[in-house]
Order: C-alpha cells, then sequence, then structure tokens
C-alpha cells in the first residue's frame, strides 16, 4: 500500500487551517483528512485531531482492539474519536473542524466522517468518483453530486463537525477495497475549488507550480498495489 500527503495553505488566510496524516503498519492503512473552520483556534485543532487520532488508534489496536470487519473498525473509530474529543477539548484546545478518518484492513475500508472531507476512488482515466456525501446546508436532500455542490455557496455552512459542545457523531461509510485502484481522501478546497483535470493532475505528481488556491487544500492519495 503506497500513500503520500500532501497540504497547501491557501491564500485567503494567514496559516493553514488543515491537518493531514497518514500511517501504514504493513497490515493496515489509516489516513486522516481534517479542515479547519473559521473559527478561532481551529487551526491548532485540525493539527491536533490529525496527531490524537493516529497515536491513540495505534495504541488500541497494539493493546489488542481488532479492525478485521467493518463493524469492528466502526466501533474503534468511534471509540478513539470519542476520547480524543475528551483529551482535546479538556485542555485549552478550541474552534471546530471537518473531518475524516479512513481505515484499509484486511481488505475492506472503513471510514468514519462529519464534515466536508471526502473520500473517492479513481478508475483508469476517468475523474473521482467521490462515495462519501459532504455534511453542509446545499446538501441538505442529500441527493446532489459533487460538482453541483461546489457550485453551491451553501456548502460552506457545514451542518456536522467536531467541536466541543457535541461529542463525536460519525456517518459510517463501507467498501471492499479492489486491488490496483486508487483511493483519495481531500478536503473540500480539493474536491470543490480544483477542476477535475488538476485534481488528476494532482494524484499523479509532487505539484503543480505554481498551484494558487484560496482556500487551504489538502488531500491524501492511496494507489493498492494489484
Amino acid at each position: 500500500m503506497i500513500h503520500s500527503t500532501r497540504s497547501l495553505k491557501g491564500r485567503a488566510r494567514d496559516e493553514n487551517r488543515d491537518g493531514v496524516g497518514a500511517r501504514f503498519d504493513g497490515v493496515r492503512g489509516l489516513f486522516v483528512v481534517v479542515d479547519g473552520t473559521s473559527r478561532p483556534g481551529s487551526g491548532q485543532l485540525a493539527q491536533a485531531l490529525v496527531d490524537q487520532i493516529l497515536i491513540l488508534y495505534c495504541e488500541k489496536v497494539a493493546a489488542g482492539h481488532s479492525d478485521n470487519r467493518h463493524e469492528e473498525a466502526a466501533a474503534l473509530l468511534k471509540e478513539v474519536l470519542n476520547d480524543v474529543h475528551n483529551r482535546l477539548f479538556s485542555t485549552a484546545i478550541t474552534g471546530s473542524a471537518s473531518y475524516l478518518v479512513g481505515v484499509a484492513a484486511a481488505g475492506l475500508l472503513t471510514i468514519a466522517y462529519e464534515g466536508d472531507c471526502c473520500a473517492g476512488v479513481v478508475f483508469s482515466n476517468s475523474p473521482i468518483s467521490w462515495f462519501t456525501s459532504p455534511h453542509c446546508l446545499a446538501n441538505w436532500k442529500r441527493d446532489r453530486d459533487h460538482r453541483q455542490l461546489a457550485a453551491d455557496p451553501g456548502r460552506h455552512r457545514i451542518s456536522r463537525c467536531f467541536k466541543a459542545r457535541n461529542k463525536p457523531d460519525p456517518e459510517i461509510v463501507t467498501r471492499t477495497i479492489i486491488e490496483g485502484e486508487k483511493l483519495v481522501f481531500a478536503t473540500d478546497g480539493f474536491w470543490a475549488d480544483l477542476s477535475d483535470v488538476t485534481q488528476a493532475q494532482l494524484l499523479e505528481a509532487e505539484m503543480l507550480d505554481p498551484l494558487r488556491v484560496d482556500d487551504d487544500v489538502s488531500w491524501i492519495v492511496v494507489q493498492i498495489p494489484a
């Protein structure tokens, strides 16, 4: 399982409020993308959320927790997110963020997410096929594709996210991993603000130079070996 992570600061902000991280232990891949909101402290929250998810998930697996079935992985993700919530918001951390966590293990992919970070798959030379649906005002009926949502200003009003007042309540999405396919995990700056052509170029290259974007842009590419 080969993966790469990238995060670029947008021109509209003084700091990059995205967080991105990944680990592969030879058995499972753990992939996290987080998009901090405009609330104060959200940039610090985004990176802390990535770091803590990676640490706690790996600790629980090392302690004997299984993620070999979708149900087990989903339960473990929910437990980790609750523990991280308690840990972070009992400190001086503030803000809010969208997040998406993907676990690839035993030929299965299990995703937990709240907000507008998304996961997709690339088939041959086609555009990315996104298989998670953003939690936002523009998508309240849950019936619009990502290109339609990208053109609607209502997509910026997130309906679910990681914040102090609410315990995590992630939507769970599962699928089988297919040998040879390419997975993508990304913030909305990637799937909504970049064209299909630019997205495809970024999946194949280290950097487009120059890439000028207003919003922060972060993504993870995962190649499943054939």
